[in-house]
């Protein structure tokens, strides 16, 4: 299958797992989203339509993948083949439910947004796909755990008052940690989980974070806040990975891991286990492939029949969340809008991209 896939390419993107995923178990995969980091690509408002056109190959679907930065597909609605999203941050803006309108298919990261989107979209092809490890740079190292409590993640600055940084600063006083205020390349992400006996996670928003699959690929226990979202169907709690309730729980957990060497190694080989054998991207990019094959696939991407108008409104709604504010102008001049009124809708982007 020929799959053309959409985001904005970096080199921890979940985008590029996926990518190499579909590449590994045979996909004719085509990377057609936004250059970035020196990587070839297009601009943010070529028309998908014309990318196609352009192609040598036509693919047989497509697949945008969030968080996309500075970057949503122009006229996806009018796409002659099947589309597909992946809302990965759905726990972090409703404004993703109207991104789904414009797709005949949506997977989401995040299993408690499967039905809510379901019922917003008003058709059954919503479909919960977790994140997971890439195994082709989240593994076993075999490398000396000199590492206590290992942890790679965003702390950027709306994390500052979250109890992501205080449980970090905690964890920090007591036991011996990489460092976590830096950034890390995939394969150093790797590297860093091979090193540590535990991989400490919390979410930001009741999320299950790539950070669990990671951890338990290369063999840590990972510890955990609690959190739905499927959760306890991906893993067994106390046998797979370890859960913590509060602050003082986090302490003490870790430190009675620590202590129990034993007990603490066949945690992390059962969750090791369990993610090799079902949840890497390769198992991801099967799932998909799986659903967008499907005989009985429908396109019935809501945007598919809206009005221009309705289509214009709430791509400006979507472009002031991507902060595209030359989208925006794009999109008011094709309307025929007036100067002052297309200055009028391009506050609220301008304003998001001032204050950021």
């Amino acid at each position: 299958m020929h799959v053309a896939l959409g985001y904005r390419w970096f080199p921890t993107a979940a985008g590029y797992h996926l990518e190499r995923a579909f590449a590994a178990i045979g996909a004719d995969v085509h990377f057609i989203g936004v250059s970035d980091h020196g990587r070839a690509g297009h601009g943010e408002t070529t028309s998908l339509l014309r990318i196609f056109e352009a192609m040598d190959t036509p693919p047989d679907c497509f697949l945008w993948i969030d968080p996309a930065g500075r970057y949503f597909p122009l006229d996806i609605e009018a796409s002659p083949i099947p589309t597909a999203c992946y809302l990965i941050d759905v726990h972090l803006g409703k404004w993703r439910f109207e991104v789904a309108r414009f797709f005949d298919v949506v997977f989401v990261a995040q299993k408690d947004y499967v039905e809510p989107l379901r019922t917003h979209l008003g058709h059954q092809q919503v479909y919960w796909l977790p994140l997971a490890a890439a195994d082709d740079v989240h593994f076993d190292h075999q490398a000396a755990r000199v590492y206590e409590v290992g942890f790679v993640g965003n702390l950027a600055r709306a994390h500052e008052k979250t109890s992501r940084r205080r449980r970090l600063q905690q964890l920090h006083k007591h036991f011996t940690m990489n460092d976590w205020s830096r950034s890390y390349t995939p394969a150093e992400v790797g590297a860093v989980y091979s090193r540590s006996k535990i991989v400490f996670n919390t979410s930001i928003a009741g999320d299950v974070t790539m950070r669990i699959f990671e951890g338990a690929a290369c063999g840590a226990l990972v510890l955990t806040d609690a959190v739905r979202n499927g959760l306890e169907e991906l893993y067994r709690p106390g046998e797979e990975i370890v859960i913590f309730a509060d602050d003082d729980d986090l302490l003490e957990k870790v430190r009675y891991y620590l202590a129990h060497e034993a007990e603490r190694e066949a945690i992390a080989r059962a969750g090791q286990a369990r993610t090799l054998a079902q949840h890497t991207y390769r198992h991801r990019a099967q799932a998909i492939l799986e659903v967008m094959r499907a005989t009985d696939l429908r396109r019935n991407a809501p945007m598919r029949a809206a009005s221009t108008a309705e289509r214009s409104a709430v791509r400006r709604n979507i472009y002031t969340h991507l902060h595209m504010l030359d989208a925006i102008f794009d999109l008011e001049k094709a309307g025929g809008a007036h100067p002052l009124l297309k200055l009028w809708r391009a506050l609220p982007c301008l304003a998001r991209r001032i204050l950021r």
